[in-house]
């Protein structure tokens, strides 16, 4: 099989997870770069500490970190987003390395915020972008139990990462994401 990395991205509520889902029913190695980032945040000692040492040790629980704490403060303060981006991201992309190293072949990365880890990009040889419109996303968001406005705030920090990867050098395979699961599986790759 030929060796490719690919990354699974787009904005919240697109359906990412469910392209990641179907591939993992179809026997394909998938990474979900949100639950190495929680796995992380429970087992790695030393990231751990860092987050301690910066934003003060109520930020952890036993079972990983205060993840309110956390969205209340990254969502309000851009800068500190970006320092909990900066210690995290080294160890996430070391799990990555990780993770493509011990899957040869075609493997999966999905991660929401991948335009954020230059150094995870550098491992991929194209990127699914996964895209719905405005409205399916908020409702999709909404029966998760976010309140319309969080929806919509989360939506708006994460800004426009479809005409960001459609700008860039990195091959990108457009996904739309606005009707069944059956017509998503049938539109992937």
């Amino acid at each position: 099989m030929m060796k490719r990395h690919i990354g699974i991205t787009g904005t919240i509520g697109s359906g990412k997870s469910t392209v990641g889902e179907i591939l993992r029913r179809r026997g394909l190695p998938v990474l979900d770069a949100d639950a190495c980032v929680h796995k992380l945040y429970c087992d790695c000692v030393a990231l751990r500490k860092e987050l301690a040492d910066v934003f003060g040790p109520e930020c952890l629980t036993a079972d990983g970190v205060d993840r309110k704490f956390f969205a209340e403060l990254v969502f309000r303060d851009g800068s500190a987003r970006e320092k909990l981006e900066s210690l995290v991201y080294p160890y996430l992309t070391d799990a990555v390395r990780e993770f493509f190293t011990e899957n040869p072949g075609e493997a999966f990365l999905e991660a929401a915020l991948l335009h954020r880890i230059p150094e995870v990009v550098k491992l991929l040889d194209q990127v699914w972008l996964v895209d719905a419109p405005a409205r399916a996303r908020l409702e999709r968001l909404e029966q998760r139990g976010l309140s319309r406005e969080d929806a919509q705030r989360r939506i708006e920090v994460q800004g426009d990462i479809v005409a960001l990867w459609t700008s860039c050098d990195m091959p990108v395979v457009k996904i739309e994401n606005d009707g069944s699961l059956e017509q998503l599986e049938s539109t992937l790759p």
